[in-house]
Formats: C-alpha cells, sequence, structure tokens
C-alpha cells in the first residue's frame, strides 16, 4: 500500500510541475515531456518526498541519470491518461479519494503517535538483560547474541511494540468520543 502511495504521490508531483511550466520555462530545465519541463528544484523535491530506502537508491554512481530518467517516464504515462481521459473516469476519482482518506489517517497517526513514542539505550539494554536467557540465547549452542549485533532491530521491535500500545488506548478514546454503531453482516449482505 505504501508503494501504490508513493507513487500517486509523485504522479500528483507531476501534475503539480504541470500546472508551474509558464513560471519554470524561464529557468532552464533537464528535461522537457511536451510543455512539461522538469528542473533541478524538481528533482529535489522528488527525492525529499521519497521514503529513505527509495531514496538511497538514486544515491549512487548513476543514481540522478536514473531519477530524471523515472521522472520523464512517469510523465509521459500521466500525459498519456491525460489524454484518454482516465483523470475523470469515476474509478480513478474513487482511487483518488481512497488515498486521501488513507494519507490523512496516516498523517493524523504519524502526528498524534508515532512522533511521540521513544525508545531510549536504557530501555533496549534492560529489554536485552531480562530476556537473554530466553530470546537471545541459542538453544543448542548455548551462544549468547551480543547485544551490539542486535541492538537495532531491538530498538525497532521496542518501538514498534509502545505504538501498538498507544495505538490501541488512542482507538479507545476515540471510540469514546464518536460512538461508533457496528451492524451485524451476513455474507448475503455483502454480496
Amino acid at each position: 500500500m505504501k508503494n501504490l502511495l508513493v507513487v500517486v504521490f509523485a504522479l500528483f508531483f507531476v501534475v503539480s510541475c504541470a500546472k508551474k511550466e509558464d513560471k519554470k520555462a524561464g529557468e532552464g530545465y533537464l528535461a522537457k515531456v511536451g510543455n512539461v519541463v522538469i528542473t533541478k528544484q524538481d528533482m529535489d523535491n522528488e527525492l525529499a518526498s521519497m521514503p529513505e530506502d527509495r531514496r538511497q537508491f538514486y544515491m549512487g554512481k548513476d543514481g540522478m541519470g536514473q531519477l530524471i530518467e523515472d521522472m520523464v517516464k512517469k510523465e509521459i504515462f500521466h500525459q498519456e491518461a491525460i489524454k484518454k481521459g482516465i483523470d475523470k473516469k469515476q474509478e480513478y476519482l474513487k482511487k483518488i479519494e481512497y488515498l486521501k482518506k488513507m494519507s490523512l489517517i496516516e498523517t493524523l497517526l504519524e502526528t498524534e503517535l508515532a512522533k511521540k513514542i521513544e525508545v531510549t539505550d536504557k530501555e533496549v539494554i534492560d529489554y536485552y538483560n531480562k530476556h537473554k536467557a530466553a530470546e537471545f540465547t541459542d538453544k543448542a549452542t548455548g551462544k549468547v547474541i551480543e547485544l551490539q549485533y542486535i541492538k537495532d532491530g531491538l530498538k525497532k521491535q521496542l518501538v514498534m511494540e509502545k505504538q501498538r500500545g498507544v495505538f490501541e488506548k488512542y482507538l479507545a478514546d476515540l471510540r469514546k468520543t464518536y460512538k461508533p454503531e457496528i451492524k451485524a453482516v451476513d455474507s448475503k449482505q455483502r454480496k
């Protein structure tokens, strides 16, 4: 789902580039597809909007060349989709509404939960020491996995556990506010 969101946001980015084409025409450009120009600033914005792991893909020797090529491909597909009227089709508009809703929810959760959750090094060390025998010792050899090799992964695990707990509490509080009503739905009603 995240990959789909990245693609859609990238497409929105390209659409916004198209609307700014008149302003950018005097700036010079790195690529042009039809009347749409792609500038260095567009490339910087594209990189900034990507998740870190994807951004790393473009940091290699030929990365910037690949990025501009990928942006050109997206613009070609974008222009073809507009030409075919896909942007006005109900199926597409429903997808956009769904993605907007999911993006809004994701932003809410990031704002309200994710950024407020932190795991300290002390918590990681304490967890490791408490669970060393049960979780971090090879049963066959009796050899203990050293903390230095698993510290980052363990920290991520503890963050996820805290997030899950905070999420459940936040959802319970919101349920009190919004008082959802759910009627039983059987398989006949879903068809």
